[in-house]
């Protein structure tokens, strides 16, 4: 799997953001001085194929000297018009603004999708979209936009015949002779299949949360934790078990080692939490929101007949994630 090594981003302290569909006259007239090429997708799991659209639209606004501007939904459309099939989410909305800062894009339209806009013709949804006066669509070759998604490439194709824009239409990418898609990952995930997981999503598996004060029994072990409490429901979780984790605190970046689970030892916690170890970290984290990447399944959760082998397992989890963060760092 290709890793993208810090210096192939173009790391932008501001990134536009637009969170509405209708411009004001002053706006509109903004984006007419300032043209872009536009990558539109629902770009809700951000993976290796919606990569692949962006870089496509990010070479295109290069060779033109155009903005690069991404349109996507800031919540899955299922939650407008199918609230009970929502999907998990593989992305949180923070991560998804990093990462697009991170590959260059100058222009980020980020639109509730709502019963309105799910309304729009075809032809209604370009019109639209033509106040961010763009030159140049790009998109995978199952993209389809408007009522009921009636507009699909082949319409696209006339559009831009007809008015006279560029279109790019990006071959869906392939692993392991399946096409990538949010819902491929997500099952992968689920079935504790981490590499298949981060090779479709070009990166680590990850989760949210905001640190909360716990039962303090890490501490007294020599084992502080930061404890988010998770939902299934709502983010694509790995089984339970203990994972070795990089853990984002803003722009901090630590290692560290984390049990996602139910703690089965204390037989008290009565919801889903990751507790997180974290290596070399002596911040007080609570009220902190971190994000936690899964790089490596360490071993199943399991209860110890008491604490002195819980700490001793504990100090064996940690050395193995300490090699296996050392073994990476060797490699590259």
């Amino acid at each position: 799997m290709t890793r993208y090594p810090p210096d192939a981003y173009r790391i932008y302290e501001i990134m536009e953001i637009v969170k509405h569909f209708n411009l004001d006259k002053e706006e509109t007239e903004k984006y007419r001085t300032r043209p872009c090429v536009i990558a539109m997708g629902t770009f809700d799991g951000l993976h290796r194929g919606h990569r692949d659209v962006i870089d496509s639209a990010a070479a295109y606004a290069r060779s033109h000297q155009l903005r690069l501007a991404v349109f996507t939904f800031s919540n899955h459309p299922y939650a407008a018009i199918r609230p009970s099939a929502t999907p998990q989410s593989l992305i949180s909305p923070e991560e998804k603004v990093r990462l697009l800062k991170r590959w260059g894009v100058d222009l980020l339209i980020d639109i509730p999708f709502d019963r309105q806009l799910s309304l729009l013709s075809p032809e209604e949804f370009l019109e639209k979209l033509k106040q961010f006066h763009f030159t140049c669509l790009v998109c995978g070759a199952n993209f389809s936009y408007g009522f009921q998604s009636t507009g699909n490439t082949e319409t696209l194709k006339s559009a831009s015949g007809e008015q006279g824009f560029s279109l790019i239409v990006r071959p869906l990418l392939k692993y392991k002779d399946e096409v990538i898609s949010s819902t491929r990952i997500r099952r992968a995930i689920a079935d504790g299949n981490l590499r298949d997981a981060e090779h479709m999503l070009g990166r680590f598996c990850s989760v949210q949360g905001i640190v909360h004060k716990g039962f303090q029994r890490g501490r007294s072990i020599g084992f502080p934790t930061a404890n988010l409490y998770v939902s299934r429901s709502g983010t694509a979780l790995p089984p339970s078990g203990v994972y070795a984790l990089q853990v984002r605190d803003g722009e901090k970046m630590y290692n560290g080692v984390g049990n996602l689970g139910l703690n089965p030892t204390f037989d008290d916690v009565i919801r889903e939490v990751l507790e997180v170890h974290l290596f070399n970290c002596s911040e007080n984290l609570y009220g902190h929101i971190l994000e936690a990447s899964f790089c490596r399944f360490l071993r199943c959760e399991e209860r110890f007949p008491s604490i002195d082998e819980l700490k001793a397992q504990l100090e064996k989890d940690k050395a193995e994630a300490l090699a296996w963060f050392a073994a990476q760092n060797n490699e590259q």
